[in-house]
């Protein structure tokens, strides 16, 4: 394999080139997306107006078309289904290879049809897969190594996060802290170039505005940040209840082995969610602006919670496009709302009340995904909120360790782990011989390799040790040079091999 991390200066600045070029394209279809969603929502609120036989009927034959369209779609794009995050991730890992038109394609239709019935689903993760494939599109155009096309689709993935939700800097942390898990020179350069590109692109196609119109207009004093204790403990334990819900329906949906079965009880409980309950439909970006505007009672918050928390894990098992976050935020916010409504009698706290909600979403986002920095930065960025990072930093904490404590997995590890046991999914060259990638690895002192000379480390599978960058040089090792904590490795393997290396290789 052309090895052209020889010269690692002209390789970077190349990928910061190609990273502007990524973020047009990923900025472009990403507010494509976003725009759609938005007409849906609209259209939707038409279709579920009346219940009279005319309009039923309507209805049916849109959920027949919309259910055989998703169905068609899936099977050309069998890789565009859920959220597109995990799918992302094993892309480069080297373990899937998503066809990058099929994909934009069936998450876009997928996504708007989805939408325009109701499904409770976002379009955070559906952005960023279509950033991703969009990069892996101009980078097979430019003739780029694989290697680099990897670090590509990590910026490309970035993107559309910034472009759907106007976060720039939570796209490059998602890269970070969600794709690669580690820090390196060749993710966040790249993802920060693309993320910042496709905010631009957003801001003129679709307007500068954040993501919620609502922010904190006081920080919560220090002498009312026990409260920040109590949401993060709610929503830790709401979020461990969402991602094992989400497994259950996934389960349950694969056993209807029927399509028809499978779309018509999806279908089912879709109409009839939009009938008796239509705020539960959708994302659920209205329904969030409307509780910042509106303090609901205590009974009408649980139902909203309880719709959102039962129909969205429903939908997202039914393996349709769509992604979790708006739904999710939508089920922080209910938390952070209620824990308000519980002590607003009691404490004086009327002026805090979007404080409420903004600390539910954070700590929601933490226990579901288990990403802290991401959870914080997002929020941020979304709601213009950056003058209580304590307050938000309390809830994450806590809401993360509630969520470890009951041992259950972040939500994109477990959708990872369940989608490599589907072999189909898996890409032939994978299935086959494999193929080499190279990888950086930043150490920490928690690692078991640290203070270990290259010959005592017993490395779970074969690889390669390119170079090590200690204090900004970079020198080739031998077999007795030992591991430092800060040191930078770059490492050949194996794609069949890079989950083993990666848990190996980094600290969670």
């Amino acid at each position: 394999m052309k090895n052209h991390f020889d010269d690692k200066r002209k390789l970077i600045f190349r990928i910061l080139v190609d990273s502007i070029i990524v973020g047009i394209f990923a900025g472009l279809f990403s507010v494509l997306y976003r725009f759609i969603i938005s007409k849906m929502d609209i259209y939707r609120g038409y279709l579920y107006a009346d219940s009279n036989i005319k309009s039923i009927l309507i209805l049916l034959a849109i959920a027949i078309i919309s259910s055989y369209t998703i169905y068609k779609l899936l099977k050309w794009a069998p890789l565009s289904g859920g959220s597109g995050i995990p799918q992302i991730r094993a892309e480069i890992l080297g373990k899937f290879q998503m066809e990058e038109v099929p994909t934009i394609a069936s998450k876009i239709i997928g996504g708007g049809l989805g939408n325009l019935m109701g499904f409770s689903l976002g379009r955070e993760g559906p952005s960023i897969q279509i950033g991703g494939a969009s990069a892996k599109l101009v980078g097979k155009f430019l003739k780029r190594e694989p290697d680099e096309i990897k670090y590509l689709i990590t910026a490309g993935a970035a993107a559309g996060l910034a472009a759907a939700f106007n976060a720039p800097l939570a796209g490059c942390i998602f890269a970070i802290e969600e794709l690669h898990k580690s820090y390196s020179k060749y993710v966040l350069l790249p993802a920060l170039i693309a993320s910042i590109t496709a905010n631009f692109i957003s801001f003129v196609l679709m307007g500068p505005e954040t993501a919620f119109s609502f922010a904190v207009a006081e920080s919560l004093p220090m002498k009312l940040i026990w409260v920040a204790i109590l949401i993060g403990i709610l929503t830790g334990i709401i979020g461990v209840f969402y991602n094992t819900l989400i497994v259950k329906f996934q389960d349950m949906f694969k056993k209807l082995s029927s399509p028809i079965s499978k779309y018509g009880l999806l279908m089912a409980v879709t109409i009839l969610i939009g009938f008796t309950f239509f705020k539960a439909t959708g994302g659920g970006h209205g329904l969030l602006e409307e509780m910042s505007l509106n303090k609901f009672s205590v009974v009408y918050i649980l139902m909203i919670l309880l719709a959102k928390l039962f129909y969205t894990t429903f939908c997202y098992g039914s393996g349709v496009q769509g992604g979790i976050f708006l739904p999710v935020l939508v089920i922080g916010g209910c938390c952070g709302s209620l824990i308000f409504s519980m002590l607003r009698n009691a404490v004086p706290i009327d002026q805090f009340y979007i404080n409420f909600l903004i600390l539910g979403m954070s700590g929601i986002l933490a226990s579901v995904v288990r990403s802290p920095i991401l959870s914080i930065i997002l929020v941020s960025e979304m709601t213009k909120t950056f003058e209580h990072l304590i307050a938000l930093s309390i809830v994450v904490i806590v809401s993360y360790y509630i969520a470890e404590a009951f041992k259950v997995a972040p939500i994109y590890d477990t959708l990872l782990e369940r989608q490599l046991k589907d072999k189909n999914l898996l890409s032939p060259v994978e299935r086959e011989l494999g193929n080499y990638s190279i990888f950086e690895y930043t150490m920490t002192e928690n690692l078991e390799v640290v203070g270990k000379r290259l010959r005592e480390i017993d490395f779970p599978k074969h690889v390669i040790v390119l170079s090590i960058e200690r204090d900004g040089q970079e020198f080739v090792p031998n077999a007795d040079d030992y591991i430092q904590s800060a040191d930078k490795l770059t490492v050949l393997e194996d794609a069949t091999d890079a989950l083993d290396i990666d848990k190996f290789l980094k600290y969670e």
